[in-house]
């Protein structure tokens, strides 16, 4: 039960991933029409991300690092698990 419930939430993280790309795309290649059209302004708020994490100092880049490991820690093992059908690497 809790293993779905992971690969349920895996997939939720891979999807707003994908959007938050897709949108991003857009704004750029589209301009300020995007954040009209779809009422989100990713860029705008990417940029008020970076800022938070940046005025935070040490603390902020530290946040930074564990949540980018986070993400690329779970888009790692969910890539491995599909390829070769056995267990993930690494330990939990």
């Amino acid at each position: 039960m809790l293993t779905d419930v992971k690969r349920w939430l895996v997939h939720v993280l891979e999807l707003l991933l994908w959007i938050v790309a897709v949108l991003t795309l857009l704004q750029v290649l589209f301009g300020s029409g995007v954040p009209e059209f779809f009422g989100i302004d990713v860029i705008g708020n990417i940029g008020d991300l970076v800022q938070k994490f940046g005025n935070a100092g040490l603390v902020g880049v530290v946040a930074a690092v564990i949540v980018s490991y986070l993400i690329l820690r779970e888009r790692n093992g969910s890539s491995s698990q599909g390829q070769s059908g056995g267990p993930p690497s690494g330990s939990y």
